[in-house]
């Protein structure tokens, strides 16, 4: 990833105050074109404050490219939609997949489901579409959460079917999860650690960088005694 905030693209959005169609057209409630810059995670607090309920992103998050600079985008773009489902904010998106596998889409299942599903180029097989049917479906909030706690993180992850309650508290896994957190690139990283998170599904690699998928639990969905 680049340095500092200045070396980022940036990443074009639209914002509303309301993420119901119906009600896009009355006056105040499209709030038009904006641009991400700087960490995502700090433009939704500030949106959400200013009353954004929903977010479009024009660009598709594609999965696919090789690296540099089209890598960089789609992993702030990922990093965007994980903050903004952490929050509770509508987004229409749209993702391209690398492959054709059936399941494809599992382990971004835990994300507001996009739009459309796009192939991988050159490609017409597969079926996007029946993908994104069981993605809808499956979905729910805290599919795939973690919390801090003094000196550890853990990890909620249902993506499986199961529960997978994984409590990580190495500072040196810790300091790897937070060099993930906005994507890093893989040469600045612990990659055996890497690795360990990758096993359990918790980063993905996009082009020549990882980030970590997990979006922040903020408040529980289902009464403490159910979770």
């Amino acid at each position: 990833m680049p340095s500092t905030d200045t070396d980022l693209r940036p990443i074009p959005v639209g914002l509303a105050r309301d993420h119901d169609p119906e009600v896009i057209a009355v006056p105040g409630i499209d709030i038009g074109p904006a641009e991400l810059r700087g960490p995502a995670a700090d433009a939704v607090v500030r949106w959400l404050r200013d009353g954004v309920r929903k977010v479009v992103l024009p660009d598709p998050v594609d999965l696919t490219v090789a690296g540099g600079a089209q890598a960089v985008d789609t992993v702030r773009r990922l990093v965007l939609i994980r903050e903004l489902t952490s929050h509770g904010i509508a987004v229409d998106w749209r993702l391209r997949l690398p492959g054709e596998e059936e399941q494809e889409w599992l382990p971004y299942g835990h994300l507001r489901p996009p739009l459309e599903l796009l192939p991988p180029p050159g490609t017409g097989g597969g079926d996007p579409a029946g993908q994104l049917a069981d993605w809808r479906k499956a979905f729910y909030f805290d599919k795939c959460t973690y919390r801090r706690g003094p000196g550890f993180v853990q990890v909620r992850d249902r993506r499986s079917g199961r529960l997978n309650l994984i409590t990580i508290d190495d500072p040196a896994y810790l300091a790897v999860l937070d060099q993930l957190m906005d994507g890093a690139d893989l040469t600045t990283v612990d990659l055996d650690i890497a690795r360990d998170f990758g096993e359990e599904g918790l980063v993905t690699k996009v082009g020549d960088l990882l980030v970590w998928l997990p979006y922040r639990l903020r408040r529980w969905p289902l009464p403490s005694m159910v979770v």
